[in-house]
């Protein structure tokens, strides 16, 4: 009983001591988006630090940043983290760079890449009539 109980305890601790791994990630790796997201979310498996929180995007191409800066974990659960994109962005590849601290004090890296694929920043047209204008219409009508 004491080497199953040993042995529960040891296993905890394994999980409790683990390195954080990177479960989602909103877009997702290698995705090909039609629409430019507003954010990068990312879920690691267990809550993550916020001492060396970093997390960057960047145009695959040109080199540059794209993401404003303000990376941060979420309130409610500390196994996500956010950062918001920088509008617009033209179609391309984007790589992700995280770096988080997990439980155990350890630094995890990684990244990966999704596409933005040919989408255009203008306004949606609505072909649909305002209320005003269908009102106007039933009246002219008379």
């Amino acid at each position: 009983m004491i080497r199953i109980y040993t042995l529960f305890l040891l296993l905890a601790a394994f999980r409790v001591w683990g390195h954080a791994i990177l479960v989602e990630a909103t877009p997702a790796k290698d995705a090909v988006l039609d629409k430019v997201p507003e954010t990068v979310q990312l879920r690691f498996d267990a809550p993550v630090g916020d001492r060396y929180l970093a997390v960057a995007v960047i145009d695959a191409e040109q080199h540059e940043r794209v993401d404003a800066g303000d990376a941060h974990r979420d309130i409610l659960d500390p196994s996500i983290v956010q950062v918001h994109l920088n509008r617009p962005l033209k179609p391309g590849a984007y790589v992700v760079r995280y770096r988080v601290q997990s439980a155990d004090g350890h630094i995890v890296t990684g990244r990966y890449r999704f596409t933005i694929a040919g989408v255009s920043h203008a306004p949606e047209q609505n072909d649909e009539k305002s209320l005003l204008d269908r009102l106007v219409g039933l009246f002219a009508d008379r």
